[in-house]
């Protein structure tokens, strides 16, 4: 196998990277994110708005017992009234403005309750509101992690493809060869091996000492070089 195989490493090593960097931002995951925090929100309003139900609940029954109260103290006041037992006229009259305040008292307890009765029932189609809208949010969750899903499986075979490709060349290369590459892929990246090419190493930006051209001119075609220049693998 020739050192030019070396290339073919560096080219599949280039693409796994890209891939891999693809696998990371798949653009399904910021969607996913975003849908994660706004049902975030949601669930700390709708736990804020159970927690307001459950005060408007029994503010409503505490209405509705003191109304409940009130009513039976009235009836038996009545009773006192009709049943002969009270016949002073002071008493009576004091009997008849009991009555009419305890009267006006179970009105204005039995609006209360109304009112939380009313309360409750708005609380209870906001929730039925926000819970709706978590659900539609939850099945677009749940179609992003299927879509993030297929998208990585497919990544994945196409990395462990290029994982036993890569491992076929770099069994056939040089040993020493590959700890170099391995080395320098740090530092140079995608150019880490390049040609030599118009009189200069392709990886440095400006031409070769006249001394280095004539050196890699007068290299055998298999030879592998380091130039001087920048430090890459230079293929002839």
């Amino acid at each position: 196998m020739s050192h030019h195989d070396l290339l073919e490493v560096q080219r599949l090593d280039v693409e796994a990277d890209q891939l891999s960097h693809k696998r990371a931002v798949l653009p399904q995951r910021d969607l996913l994110a975003a849908a994660q925090v706004e049902r975030q929100r949601l669930t700390n309003e709708i736990d804020q708005l159970a927690l307001t139900q459950i005060e408007v609940a029994t503010r409503q029954k505490r209405y509705e017992d003191e109304a409940q109260i009130v009513a039976a103290k009235i009836e038996t006041d009545e009773v006192r009234l009709y049943s002969g037992e009270v016949t002073a006229l002071r008493d009576l009259q004091a009997l008849q403005e009991e009555i009419a305040s305890l009267r006006n008292r179970q009105s204005d307890l039995e609006d209360e309750a109304l009112t939380a009765m009313e309360e409750a029932e708005s609380l209870a189609s906001q929730v039925a509101a926000l819970n709706s809208e978590a659900e539609l949010i939850d099945q677009r969750s749940a179609s992003l992690n299927a879509e993030i899903e297929a998208a990585e499986s497919d990544i994945d075979a196409q990395l462990e493809t290029i994982r036993s490709n890569r491992g076929d060349l770099e069994a056939a290369l040089d040993s020493s060869l590959m700890d170099d590459y391995q080395r320098l892929r740090p530092m140079f990246g995608s150019a880490t091996v390049v040609r030599f090419e118009g009189g200069k190493c392709v990886g440095c930006p400006s031409m070769m000492p006249a001394m280095e051209v004539d050196r890699m001119k007068h290299t055998t075609d298999s030879d592998v070089l380091s130039c001087d220049e920048c430090g890459r693998i230079v293929l002839l």
